[in-house]
């Protein structure tokens, strides 16, 4: 109920009430029906009067909760933009052509690790054995694709193995998930690196992957994570370690799904003589 209409409703009960107020000084008699004729006219009056704050106030209630959505939802959307525009500008991203996507869904397998599902796939151009990163580093590998979605399998799954360079030598070495029977405990989410002796990892080495042809299944020089323990030497011809992920997969959003591009171009020969600096030439 607008403003001027609820004073003229205010004017008329301030005029019966005084009609009132004269008919009791005018006598019983007249008092009474003057107060019936008011209560006929004074009834649906009050209950307006009555009513329009209650009114008003669920009206406002509901514009409250549709302004507070609206905000919420324009929030959400600013945070994915934001989380983006990090991923576009991430070093995993350098260079590389990315399919942006979302995390619409995840799978917990029952051997161990996990698998996503983002809202991206055949018509996006994205397709199996794709590399997957965030901001951060390696999520893992496209493992099967649909028209509008794809499942990635994370790093760290069960049968999940990437080839890895550590620390700043470059050493070659695998990462994957730990295994039942690893001499050293892991903690959750950590993963399991293994190098060639007499290659040794150090605590704080950056662990990235080595990479493969055509970028298929993984792209080379992405983060995957971090040396936070070095176990003991049993003089095995390999030297293992604990890895901290880059990624934490529990809170997987944004994710760029990286489009593989083959080689066109063909590599110039090197000649021994250009090599060596000089001496023998080619035969």
């Amino acid at each position: 109920m607008g403003q001027l209409a609820r004073r003229r409703l205010l004017v008329v009960l301030a005029a019966l009430t005084l009609a009132l107020l004269l008919a009791d000084l005018a006598g019983a008699g007249v008092a009474d029906g003057v107060r019936r004729a008011g209560g006929v006219l004074l009834g649906p009056v009050q209950r307006a009067l009555a009513a329009a704050p209650r009114d008003e106030l669920a009206d406002l209630e509901r514009e409250n909760v549709r302004l507070r959505a609206l905000a919420a939802d324009q929030q959400e959307r600013l945070d994915a933009a934001a989380r983006l525009a990090t991923l576009l500008g991430s070093g995993p991203t350098a260079d590389r052509r990315l399919v942006a996507a979302r995390v619409v869904a995840t799978t917990v397998a029952p051997l161990g690790g996990r698998s996503v599902t983002v809202d991206a796939g055949s018509r996006d151009g994205v397709r199996a054995d794709s590399t997957v990163v965030a901001a951060d580093g390696l999520v893992g590998r496209v493992v099967s694709v649909s028209p509008w979605t794809s499942d990635v399998q994370v790093v760290g799954s069960t049968g999940s193995v990437v080839a890895v360079r550590t620390g700043p030598a470059g050493t070659l070495g695998t990462v994957a998930a730990p295994a039942p029977g690893d001499a050293e405990p892991r903690p959750r989410g950590a993963l399991t690196l293994s190098v060639i002796a007499p290659g040794a990892p150090v605590v704080g080495d950056t662990v990235r992957t080595l990479g493969s042809v055509d970028d298929v299944p993984y792209a080379a020089g992405i983060v995957v994570g971090t040396v936070t323990d070095v176990d003991p030497d049993l003089g095995q011809p390999t030297r293992t370690a604990t890895v901290r992920p880059a990624v934490d997969v529990d809170a997987l959003d944004v994710v760029g799904i990286v489009v593989p591009q083959s080689r066109r171009t063909p590599r110039a020969a090197t000649s021994g003589a250009a090599t060596s600096g000089g001496g023998g030439g080619t035969r």
